[in-house]
């Protein structure tokens, strides 16, 4: 690629085959974007669950030079997973060996160099004894993946509990009964791995 040109690959999920049309569409028609090619079908062989009814890999030439993610290396973070990409907003999971007080300090410089406006969500520190084990996210539907993050982050599991599935229920729009249930189908996948540890 020159002149900036990068090539990512994507995949847009929706609940029908004309909204991924549509949304295919948008993203031709984005002053960044140079070419979307639609890769084959058999492209991914894994069978991933799909947060929508209807899904479509696509390989994007868009101009690098916009995105976040050099800036965001170029200053010791790792990406940990897919970029979910909802109403105008990414949403990450980042690693850096950075103290928190430095990786304050590092995103500020992103902010500031790519005008960004940047939301932490969490930080967690990991033990340096820990097994760097990550969430087996390719098990999780996205929903269930997006429940359990945020039980985790309100304090769901702490002893005592800092929220309460009500709570939770509520921040999601779902009913307690819901929000149970994709917890329990996380928790069953995770019960069987052992040393667990948590990289955000």
């Amino acid at each position: 690629m020159t002149g900036g040109e990068v090539a990512t690959l994507f995949t847009i999920y929706a609940n029908n085959h004309e909204s991924v049309t549509e949304g295919i569409e948008a993203i031709r028609a984005s002053e960044q974007v140079r070419s979307v090619s639609q890769m084959a079908t058999v492209f991914r062989q894994a069978s991933i669950p799909k947060p929508g009814n209807a899904t479509r890999e696509l390989l994007v030439v868009h101009d690098g030079r916009k995105q976040i993610s050099q800036p965001l290396t170029s200053r010791g973070f790792v990406c940990t997973g897919p970029i979910d990409i909802r109403d105008g907003r990414e949403y990450w999971s980042l690693v850096t060996n950075h103290d928190r007080e430095t990786a304050r300090i590092k995103l500020d410089e992103v902010r500031e160099q790519m005008s960004a406006e940047i939301h932490v969500r969490s930080m967690k520190q990991q033990n340096r004894g820990d097994a760097p084990t990550t969430l087996p996210v390719d098990q999780f539907t996205k929903r269930q993946l997006e429940v359990f993050q945020l039980a985790r982050e309100m304090g769901y599991y702490e002893y005592p509990k800092e929220t309460s599935a009500g709570e939770l229920a509520d921040e999601l729009g779902i009913t307690t009964s819901t929000l149970h249930e994709h917890l329990h189908k996380v928790e069953a996948i995770l019960l069987g791995r052992d040393g667990l540890t948590w990289l955000e």
